[in-house]
């Protein structure tokens, strides 16, 4: 029997929350970290013993080791552990286990799975269903990333970048999108990337497979040939063909407002404080995957009203000289072309900062993010975030750079510190500065939001 588990990256969003979970089942719970963080702050508040860096003594008393994709083989713990008969498994394989304890909803895709589950949590936690949650973000009603309900649901989101999600099986499967990405093709990586986009799809239809009942976007024409013949599949979005089905749609600066419309003549109001037809989609699926799981189609479209948003999705950190500055997850040129049209819906100037992410990915698509982010009327461009990726010659931020410039838009390279420097030095009251990525960007919009209140063009009598 398992008593004492050991995290290696306990400091990983997805990591963390399983630790977390164990921690709250009564197991003893201890991990480690490359580097030092707020996230290990508060998982030492919530009792975790952690530590910073890798260490054979790390596993005195451990009796299972459990890693991400990103953990080499080769490290000092794993060799260890081997060597001393302890059971190692991967994270993805623990969360297998984890939902063979509950009727688990997992939501998985490219684009939007954490928002997509945090809304669905919202609603089972609004309507007293006490659910299990583990999420790859931080929900405000939560208090973090994770939940440890009494329920018989666990919500959970599923990161297709482990190729392991394929093996996991649930009560409903949400697919909310499938698309190029995480794909290593000629490049050897191969941590958090499948080698080819049949291998991400192949393993997407075993996932939903695997399950009861999926929940399926109507409008991502690729999901309907991926699902073909899978039973009890329902789809949502604006087709005409979704059973549930977006109507009457209305998209604010700042929010949005929509009917769903049920296969069945039934319909619901819906009004969402976040921006964007990204958004509505999201809800829509998370009021649909609500309603097959038993509970009020009404009540669920209302308890997305105060959602505000998990965190750095569309997270506002304030306002400086009277711009708006806004941090966004976005990193994938789908993410950033989607986040920036819902910027632009403000009426703003959009002044983006943009952090490619992982070397891969950027060779793989920077023509395409280049293109993404030239939606913005200004394009900061930052160093490439590696997430401990090799660099790749030939390879670097100068090429999104060059094809901005090229296409006429106005782009400049910036590290940290001077894209914070320019900002600071140009805001104007109509601004919405908005950072782009899956790295450590959303420095630079904490910094604009920490600036003094007689900072900014504004302020210092710039127009003159």
């Amino acid at each position: 029997m398992t008593r004492h588990l050991h995290f290696m990256g306990i400091g990983g969003i997805s990591m963390s929350g399983l630790a977390r979970h164990a921690r709250a089942k009564g197991l003893t719970v201890s991990g480690c970290d490359a580097s030092e963080g707020p996230n290990l702050q508060q998982l030492r508040s919530d009792g975790i013993d952690v530590s910073v860096g890798h260490d054979e003594s790390h596993l005195e008393g451990v009796d299972l080791l459990v890693t991400s994709m990103a953990v080499p083989a080769e490290s000092v713990e794993v060799t260890t552990a081997q060597q001393g008969g302890i059971r190692t498994i991967h994270r993805i394989d623990l969360l297998a286990e984890m939902f063979a304890d509950f009727r688990t909803i997992a939501v998985t895709g490219t684009h939007g799975k954490s928002t997509t589950t945090a809304m669905i949590a919202q609603i089972f936690v609004a309507l007293g269903s006490d659910p299990a949650v583990q999420l790859g973000a931080n929900l405000p009603i939560l208090g973090g990333n994770m939940r440890y309900g009494q329920g018989e649901h666990l919500i959970a989101e599923v990161d297709e970048s482990d190729p392991g999600f394929a093996r996991l099986s649930s009560d409903i499967a949400v697919l909310i999108n499938l698309e190029d990405d995480h794909i290593a093709g000629e490049h050897d990586e191969r941590r958090n990337y499948h080698a080819s986009l049949d291998d991400l799809e192949a393993a997407a239809r075993r996932f939903a497979g695997q399950a009861n009942r999926v929940v399926a976007c109507a409008d991502w024409p690729a999901l309907e040939r991926l699902l073909e013949g899978l039973p009890a599949v329902t789809t949502y979005g604006l087709a005409d063909s979704a059973d549930y089905r977006i109507v009457d749609l209305e998209l604010a600066a700042l929010g949005s407002s929509f009917t769903l419309s049920t296969a069945d003549g039934r319909r619901a109001d819906v009004v969402l404080s976040v921006p964007g037809l990204h958004n509505a989609q999201n809800a829509a699926a998370a009021i649909a995957t609500a309603d097959l799981a038993g509970l009020p189609l009404a009540e669920a479209a209302r308890a997305l009203a105060p959602f505000a948003g998990v965190g750095r999705r569309w997270q506002r950190w304030g306002d400086s000289a009277g711009a708006l500055i806004i941090d966004d997850y976005a990193h994938h040129p789908t993410e950033v072309a989607v986040t920036l049209r819902a910027a632009r819906n403000t009426g703003r100037r959009v002044r983006a900062v943009l952090q490619p992410h992982r070397w891969v990915r950027t060779a793989r698509h920077w023509p395409a993010l280049a293109d993404a982010a030239g939606l913005a009327d200004e394009v900061i461009v930052l160093d490439i975030f590696a997430a401990g990726e090799s660099a790749i010659a030939g390879v670097s931020s100068a090429l999104i750079v060059d094809r901005l410039l090229a296409a006429g838009r106005s782009a400049a390279y910036h590290d940290h510190a001077s894209a914070v420097d320019y900002l600071a030095g140009s805001l104007e009251p109509d601004d919405l500065v908005i950072t782009l990525g899956a790295g450590d960007v959303w420095k630079v919009a904490e910094a604009l939001a920490l600036l003094p209140a007689t900072q900014g063009r504004e302020a210092i009598g710039a127009d003159c």
